[in-house]
């Protein structure tokens, strides 16, 4: 196994400037592969700033490829670092500390665009996004005439297949599984002034990342009964589409957070919508956040600012008997009154 900590930046000769996510992540590599596999994320000459971290990516020719990185990746954690290793050979270290990335990776997967663009970049903002003021959210996001509809809710509740159902009916789509935060004027390295008055200073972002449906929504679009469901690294088995084959529309990358639903499947026909409280949101979002170490108190605080601000939005709870494309109708209808 390469030992990352003979990687050295000086001597990675090519550099890029990406803008992943809010995030301003400054590539060196030492192959033009992995330069072109990040074309789309390129952003020429972005200053340093708090939302700035370093990627620094190694292609050893004598590396083994791993040849089902989805099922392959796994991770560790000590203090600030945290270690992923794809199948034997390939291997990423994270310092959350210093905001640095290092990766030593075959010259097949170097050049494989759908490694970096629907699994490795969504990991690596991830697991730094909130070390640099980019705060990961278990949710969908969608954009109807720049206002954002967050999608939140438990693993199943049906939030991939009722974001679809939304995005058929003139919604944008985001972000399908995670969305990505950011708050004007607050990084982890520092705090602002509180915001007031809903989601104003917020940004929610997506990666254009493919879209995972569950296998039984095959029952609503039928569509998916031509192709075959993967399985992925953390044991879920699910369909994976580019977000424009499933939609039918043009996805966006920004939104300003405008709705918040918490959506909640029920036996019971129909589709009600009851208000939810901030300390709700509060308690939603922070228990499902991902636990930093504790020599990074600031990150924690910048984290939970964020979500703070989240949680003056108006939310409503969904609960609903409806299949996707009717509990979408009904959503539809109520933003278009609220």
């Amino acid at each position: 196994m390469t030992k990352l900590h003979l990687i050295n930046r000086a001597v990675l000769p090519l550099r890029a400037d990406l803008l992943v996510a809010g995030a301003h992540c400054a590539l060196a590599t030492n192959s033009q592969q992995v330069v072109n596999a990040l074309s789309n994320w390129n952003f020429g000459s972005v200053p340093r700033s708090d939302r700035t971290f370093d990627l620094d990516i190694f292609v050893d020719a004598e590396l083994s490829h791993s040849t089902d990185f989805k099922t392959q990746t796994h991770f560790r954690g000590l203090h600030h670092l945290v270690f992923a290793t794809i199948g034997s050979h390939e291997v990423f270290a994270f310092d959350l500390a210093r905001r640095r990335v290092t990766g030593a990776v075959s010259a097949v997967t170097a050049q494989d665009a759908d490694f970096w663009i629907s699994h490795w970049l969504p990991i690596t903002i991830g697991v730094m996004g909130t070390t640099i003021g980019v705060i990961p959210l278990h949710s969908a996001c969608l954009d109807r005439d720049g206002r954002g509809l967050l999608l939140a809710g438990v693993s199943g509740a049906g939030k991939s297949t009722l974001s679809v159902a939304l995005a058929r009916r003139g919604f944008s789509l985001v972000s399908d599984d995670w969305t990505y935060i950011t708050r004007e004027g607050d990084a982890s390295t520092g705090a602002s002034a509180a915001t007031k008055g809903g989601s104003a200073g917020l940004t929610a972002h997506g990666l254009s990342a493919p879209v995972k449906l569950l296998p039984d929504a095959t029952n609503h679009f039928p569509e998916l009964s031509a192709r075959t469901p993967k399985m992925w690294f953390n044991g879920e088995l699910a369909f994976e589409l580019r977000a424009e084959e499933i939609t039918h529309t043009p996805v966006k990358t920004v939104s300003q957070p405008h709705w918040l639903f918490f959506l909640e499947r029920t036996a019971a026909p129909g589709c009600d919508f009851h208000s939810v409280s901030a300390a709700d949101i509060r308690e939603f979002f922070e228990t499902g956040a991902e636990r930093l170490p504790a020599c990074l108190p600031a990150t924690t605080a910048a984290r939970s600012r964020t979500i703070d601000a989240l949680a003056n939005c108006r939310a409503w709870r969904v609960r609903s008997g409806e299949t996707p494309s009717a509990t979408a109708q009904a959503v539809a209808h109520f933003c278009e009154k609220n």
